[in-house]
């Protein structure tokens, strides 16, 4: 029983660390899981769905501005979300790589956009002010919520929104070096 418990403490803590900075993260290679992979089965790491098994998504708030914003007003470019918090360490971390992508992929049709999740306004300003794109405020996580396959609460998270508005790939955890590139490329040449 004592066994059990430990185990069980042990997959609660690795869980938790996603978001705690403690060196438990361990990202995990690419792999292809089809959208009907049940939502309790989702993995840390990257999902990337096969074209003709994508569904449509949309995810609109409003910006630390409170003007609208939608994944949907960037309909035909292909739309990278950011989930992050402020409090969040591997959120701050991920951040110049996603920076970066940004920049590389500018003018090409990406758009990039942050969805700011149980996040204190005041707090998010600083980080905001460091990111090359706006955000979409999700105070209570019930947007993040609404995203298939990317657990309540799980930050970071970044999902791939094809130009047709579909959701493309999933990555829970950490933005990792040259992952996005890739995936991006990819996603522009298809027709």
């Amino acid at each position: 029983m004592r066994r059990a418990r430990g185990v069980a403490l042990v997959v609660v803590a690795a869980v938790l660390a996603g978001c705690g900075g403690t060196g438990l993260y361990a990202p995990t290679p690419v792999v292809t899981i089809p959208a009907t992979t049940p939502a309790s089965d989702t993995r840390v790491g990257t999902e990337v769905i096969p074209a003709d098994e994508r569904e449509p998504l949309t995810v609109g708030g409003v910006d630390s501005d409170g003007n609208s914003l939608s994944t949907a007003d960037y309909f035909g470019d292909i739309v990278v979300l950011n989930a992050w918090a402020s409090w969040c360490a591997p959120c701050r971390e991920e951040l110049p790589l996603l920076t970066q992508a940004h920049e590389a992929f500018l003018g090409q049709g990406v758009t990039f956009l942050g969805l700011n999740v149980l996040d204190d306004p005041i707090a998010a300003a600083g980080l905001l002010a460091s990111s090359p794109y706006p955000s979409i405020f999700d105070p209570d996580g019930e947007l993040l919520a609404t995203v298939p396959g990317v657990p309540p609460r799980s930050l970071p998270s970044t999902v791939v929104i094809d130009r047709q508005g579909r959701l493309a790939a999933r990555i829970i955890g950490p933005v990792q070096p040259g992952q996005l590139d890739p995936l991006l490329a990819e996603l522009a040449s298809e027709v």
